[in-house]
């Protein structure tokens, strides 16, 4: 199994949007082994993007916020691809995810910080969060068999 890595962690080399923000790819996790921990993180800093957005749309906080949630929020994910690779579980099929929603935010925090630039991209930065979600439902079955332990409990949507 192959985690979501880049070789460009926290350089100056990474992409940036005409306003001067740079998001970078996460740095690597420290490795775990508890699935349920792990989605527990990941499921937090998928909500921490949400809310940075919402702030930087309203003017409460910098980018740099949403680029902070989104390095969790890659730090998560691959706690959870690593958790699930540990029961031989495979993840690539969402793998592509993060970098997806990089992209999304940077055109996003492209734009000037406002409600309508929030109502314009939020639709398509839910629609890759509930793409993990999805993905990780798709996992529960084989980890229940690998483990003998109780589903995740995993929310429906992240509202």
């Amino acid at each position: 199994m192959q985690a979501y890595r880049s070789n460009s962690v926290r350089s100056p080399s990474c992409l940036s949007n005409p306003h001067g923000l740079q998001l970078v790819y996460p740095q690597y996790p420290t490795p775990t082994t508890d699935v349920p921990a792990a989605v527990h993180a990941l499921i937090t800093a998928m909500k921490s993007i949400q809310t940075s957005l919402q702030a930087w749309a309203s003017v409460r906080a910098a980018a740099e916020k949403v680029s902070d949630a989104y390095i969790n929020f890659g730090n998560a994910f691959n706690a959870v691809v690593h958790a699930f690779s540990a029961y031989n579980i495979d993840t690539r099929d969402i793998h592509p995810i993060p970098q997806r929603l990089r992209s999304i935010l940077e055109v996003c925090l492209g734009q000037n910080p406002s409600p309508a630039a929030l109502s314009a991209y939020m639709p398509e930065v839910r629609q890759q969060l509930f793409d993990v979600l999805a993905g990780l439902r798709t996992k529960q079955a084989a980890w229940r068999a690998a483990t003998g332990r109780p589903p995740l409990l995993l929310p429906v949507s992240l509202d």
